[in-house]
């Protein structure tokens, strides 16, 4: 008796899973969004935060070489930003 109610309640499971994609598909596809505000893109996200990093690296920092290393990154990454706007 417990798998047959266990099996029909995956099955119902599957079931609104697939009419969710369904849904979710149709709405995506007309362009709009459901409940996301708009927000960049994970890889300049990824690069704001490196940014953020490594400016607070430099300002803690007593070694001169690794300031040098430090401002060459950060140019590298204002570089990798600057291509994505």
């Amino acid at each position: 008796m417990a798998r047959g109610w266990e099996s029909k309640s995956v099955k119902g499971q599957i079931d609104d899973s697939h009419l969710e994609k369904k849904d979710v598909a149709a709405v995506v596809s007309k362009g709009r969004h459901i409940n996301r505000p708009p927000r960049p893109s994970r890889e300049k996200e990824a690069l704001l935060l490196a940014r953020t990093r490594l400016l607070s690296d430099m300002q803690s920092t007593e070694n001169p070489r690794y300031k040098v290393f430090l401002e060459t990154s950060l140019a590298a990454v204002d570089k990798q930003i600057s291509e994505i706007q």
